[in-house]
């Protein structure tokens, strides 16, 4: 017991040192009251309480009489076809060679120096 300095907390039971910790009341009031919340009973709503979408204005514009528009302007009827969409992606290698591909894959070899490419998706 010689090696133990005065006030050093093993000199009155021979045991490790005591750990003290600071803690922040507010964050345990904030924990405490997340907790509650949780375990906090679940409120259902009737889906008849709940009120209609607000029409958007493409629902607004069908309801304007045929011949007649907003600013005065004669309206004319068109023909409305179904299109087709086709998608190409063009994919560059780190050696500057680009080339276009129908599919998306993540993965691509490179026709110039033959290495694999990953591509990231587009945003």
């Amino acid at each position: 017991m010689n090696n133990v300095l005065k006030g050093d907390p093993r000199a009155i039971d021979g045991g490790p040192p005591r750990r003290t910790f600071l803690i922040d009341r507010s964050a345990v009031i904030r924990w405490f009251s997340r907790l509650r919340h949780s375990l906090g009973p679940t409120v259902y709503v009737n889906a008849c309480d709940v009120p209609d979408e607000p029409d958007s204005p493409y629902r607004a514009r069908l309801a304007i009489p045929v011949g007649q528009s907003l600013t005065g302007e004669d309206l004319e009827e068109r023909e409305l076809v179904r299109g087709e969409i086709n998608v190409v992606y063009q994919a560059r290698c780190a050696c500057g060679r680009r080339w276009f591909s129908p599919r998306l894959e993540r993965v691509q070899l490179c026709p110039r120096c033959g290495r694999a490419v990953l591509l990231d998706t587009p945003a």
